[in-house]
């Protein structure tokens, strides 16, 4: 989280999306940083609302509780889509969205727009559960695996934490074994699950001897079993109204995606989520994107060539679900589904909505 860097408040009007521009505006006010608002609404707003009357509304909201919000913006059309390439231009030093607007059986049910935006996004993320407890950011649990991401994750709490004068509990979970899976770890036939416990115990104190935690009350916390479930049962015990976390994994061309045992918090949120990415991860990934796109849009090519339209379809397919935005991959399909008889009208779509914002 870059603090000195604008907020970006991505917003459709309801309900955690105001809940989120609460927490927007105790940000902004910390950090004296301006927050861009981006409004997405599925379809041009109907008379007598304009879009107008929805950047009005949020701005005089944000300016009366003394926020800098010279910049308003509305997009029309797939807010996740919207959402991503706003956040990836403008790159803010966090995305605020709402968790979600329903419940079931008592539980947050996360938005399909917020899981995806969550998955996709490079930028830190938080999201806001309207029914969870208010973001005051008094008590920050962080959970941690002791992996380079949730050393960022840990980093990021922390500067919140000395902001806010929060307190900061640490929560690592021993992941369960068998005892032969303890038996390999440790080498060791006798009380090998003890030792697998010590081990990352030891580990997680040496975790947090590398991250500067001076000036922050933290508390540590160790706990054994499913690590989602105990992140969860965790915040609930000790009271906590924000959760971060470190997004870990990825497929995908410039699609950092939530690691499982994210995905499984998710599914049973019980306080606003903070989400954060690490940059080196993702910049390794993406080199290796961007090699495998060029060369299964390559091998499509040189199948097209032949005259093999299938296998052609099947290289571009390949290289567009590393990067649906692959201009010569579109084209390539396009020509492919065609010499199979196949209606192409959505990729040729595509490739000319991308020809027009590029062109």
């Amino acid at each position: 989280m870059v603090a000195m860097r604008p907020l970006l408040l991505a917003t459709d009007f309801r309900d955690s999306s105001q809940k989120a521009a609460a927490v927007a505006v105790k940000l902004a006010k910390q950090f004296a940083v301006p927050v861009v608002t981006y409004h997405v609404l599925d379809q041009a707003p109907s008379w007598p609302a304009t879009s107008q009357d929805y950047q009005d509304q949020l701005k005089a909201y944000l300016t009366s509780k003394g926020v800098d919000t010279s910049d308003v913006q509305v997009g029309v059309g797939s807010p996740t889509e919207h959402v991503l390439r706003f956040a990836e231009e403008t790159d803010p030093g966090l995305l605020l969205i709402g968790a979600g607007d329903k419940q079931r059986d008592g539980k947050l049910v996360v938005g399909p727009v917020t899981e995806a935006i969550l998955s996709h996004t490079t930028q830190p993320t938080l999201a806001v559960n309207p029914f969870g407890p208010p973001v005051e950011f008094r008590t920050l649990l962080v959970a941690v695996d002791h992996s380079r991401t949730s050393r960022k994750a840990l980093k990021d709490a922390a500067r919140l934490a000395r902001a806010f004068g929060s307190k900061l509990i640490v929560l690592t979970v021993v992941p369960a074994v068998t005892w032969l899976e303890a038996v390999v770890e440790t080498g060791q036939l006798t009380d090998a699950k003890l030792e697998h416990h010590a081990r990352w115990v030891t580990e997680f104190e040496a975790f947090l001897a590398d991250v500067p935690l001076d000036g922050v009350t933290m508390e540590k916390v160790v706990r054994d079993g499913a690590p989602d479930e105990q992140i969860a049962a965790a915040v609930k015990e000790l009271g906590a109204d924000l959760l971060v976390m470190g997004a870990t994994g990825r497929t995908g061309l410039a699609q950092v995606l939530m690691g499982s045992v994210t995905r499984r918090v998710l599914r049973n949120l019980p306080c606003s989520l903070l989400l954060v990415k690490d940059d080196a991860v993702f910049e390794d990934q993406l080199t290796a994107d961007l090699e495998a796109v060029e060369r299964a849009t390559a091998a499509g090519q040189a199948a097209l060539g032949g005259g093999d339209a299938a296998t052609a379809a099947g290289q571009f397919r390949r290289a567009l679900a590393l990067d649906p935005y692959h201009l010569p991959a579109l084209d390539g399909l396009v020509a492919a589904e065609t010499k199979l008889g196949h209606r192409a009208d959505h990729y040729a779509a595509r490739a000319a909505r991308l020809r027009a914002r590029v062109g």
